[in-house]
This record gives structure tokens, C-alpha cells and sequence, in this order.
């Protein structure tokens, strides 16, 4: 019956255009690319009958993929982050994933990254895993920016927020080597920004890791001393251990107010 249904008022030819200028979207998307309600049982029904001719694939409650012609659903890997920006309203990639979005990720990590309303955790999809973050502040219209995924647009945090947040949770970094790796395929950034969201953030350990970064950096990103001197007085007053270092493998960061790796401090990871 649901099959007739679908026949009598949802002609193919009205679903093609929309699925293929639509690579992922959801129920509701649909629902008024057709005119219909989103809680329309016929909607269910297009859904499932396409889904069925392998038009399109589910990747999690109320979240679809166009499959293109001549792709197998089963197999067909939809981009995870335009997927992870549909699973919640207003979810903005975030952390090392934003890194990837902005080409400086060292190293590509399988799990997603998100800022999002809602309780923080992990959701599945039927391809990857998705981690929703609550940020130490929330994000203003200075910490996003957007990016092409597919022809559809995605929300990531800006460079100089992801910065700010990865020392702030440098356990979403991938590690003090990866964070760093990436860090030094930076060529642009705008510290004074890096500084605003430090001081935002709150976290003075966060701040006098970053500090000591930039100052290592101060050449080949034209850090000006003005936004040295603002984040030097967001660290701590007193050394603290940051981004993972350990009694007798640290190293201090003179006039920071941190103990780093060792390795880190001398500069024996890759990006160097």
C-alpha cells in the first residue's frame, strides 16, 4: 500500500534533482523538498522506498546520504564532516577536526569532532563516530566560519578558536605530538584572536602552553609582542604540568608558568 502511495504522489522525477544536489541531508529537508510535513507518513514511506532502490542510504536516525549512480549504499562513504554537521541542530566542527577542515592536521582521524546543544558524548552512525563537545565557552560569531563540503556548507570553528581550544582540551588534539605536528604546518594566524579566546576560555595552563608556542613562532607568523605580553599574563603564576607531561619527563618553559614534554621542548617532533 505504501508502495502505491508512494507512486501516485511522488513522482521520481521530483526526487532525483533533490537528491542529487543534496549529498546528505535530513527527514525534514526532504519533507519540504517535496511539500510535504516532516511527520507525513508518505514521507516515510519515500524514504523507505528509496532506500530500498538503493537511492539513498541512512546513516542515522532522521539523516540521509544521496547514494550516486552506479554506487553500492552498502559501501558508498559519504564525507564525515558535512554527516557530522547534519546529526544536530547547529553542530559546528570543531578541535582536531576542525584542524583537518583547515588543512593542518598532521594526521586525519577517523572520529568527528562537534560543538552542539545537547548532552556531550559519542554517537554512532553507521560510518564513523561522531564526538559532541561542550566548548569552555560558547561559540560567537568570531569563533565560525565555513567551509565547501560537496557544495553544501559546513560550520567549523575558526583557526584561531581551534587553537585556543585544542590547548584548552589538548586530549582532543590526538596527543601533545600530533597537536604540535599540526601546529607547525600553520603559515597564518592571527595571535591577538588566539589571545581573546584564551582569555576566554579561562584556562591559564592552556594559555601558557599556547604562549610559549607562539613565541617559539613569533617569526614565521609575525606574532607581535603586544599579544605575547596579553597572553602572558593569562599563565600561570607558578610552573604547572600541560599537555600530558610527566615528573622527570617535563621540561620548563621559561616565563610561562608551564612544564611541558621534553620532547616538545626541544623540538623532536616531526613538524620540526
Amino acid at each position: 500500500m505504501a508502495f502505491r502511495v508512494y507512486n501516485k504522489l511522488m513522482p521520481r522525477n521530483l526526487s532525483a534533482p533533490f537528491f542529487s544536489a543534496t549529498p546528505v541531508f535530513s527527514r525534514e529537508d526532504y519533507a519540504r523538498a517535496v511539500g510535504r510535513t516532516s511527520g507525513d507518513k508518505t514521507v516515510t514511506a519515500m524514504l523507505a522506498q528509496h532506500m530500498r532502490a538503493g537511492n539513498v542510504k541512512r546513516l542515522a536516525r532522521g539523516v540521509y546520504a544521496s547514494v550516486p549512480k552506479h554506487a553500492d549504499p552498502k559501501t558508498w562513504w559519504v564525507d564525515r564532516y558535512l554527516v557530522a554537521s547534519r546529526l544536530r541542530l547547529g553542530a559546528v566542527i570543531g578541535y582536531h577536526s576542525a584542524l583537518e577542515l583547515h588543512g593542518y592536521a598532521h594526521t586525519a582521524e577517523f572520529d568527528v569532532q562537534a560543538v552542539a546543544r545537547g548532552e556531550p558524548g559519542l554517537f554512532k552512525t553507521t560510518d564513523f563516530l561522531c564526538r559532541f563537545v561542550q566548548p569552555a565557552t560558547p561559540l560567537g560569531p568570531d569563533s565560525i566560519t565555513t567551509v565547501d563540503r560537496l557544495g553544501q556548507v559546513v560550520a567549523v570553528t575558526t583557526l584561531e578558536r581551534t587553537v585556543a581550544d585544542l590547548f584548552d582540551r589538548p586530549d582532543l588534539a590526538g596527543g601533545a605530538e600530533e597537536l604540535f605536528n599540526s601546529l607547525a604546518l600553520i603559515g597564518r594566524l592571527d595571535a591577538d584572536r588566539v589571545a581573546q579566546h584564551l582569555a576566554a576560555n579561562g584556562n591559564a595552563t592552556a594559555a601558557g602552553a599556547a604562549g610559549w608556542w607562539l613565541e617559539t613562532q613569533r617569526e614565521p607568523l609575525r606574532v607581535l609582542d603586544e599579544a605575547l605580553e596579553a597572553i602572558r599574563e593569562l599563565a600561570p603564576r607558578q610552573n604547572r604540568y600541560a599537555l600530558g607531561a610527566t615528573v622527570g619527563g617535563g621540561q620548563a618553559a621559561p616565563g610561562w608558568g608551564v612544564i611541558l614534554p621534553r620532547a616538545i621542548v626541544e623540538q623532536r617532533f616531526k613538524g620540526h
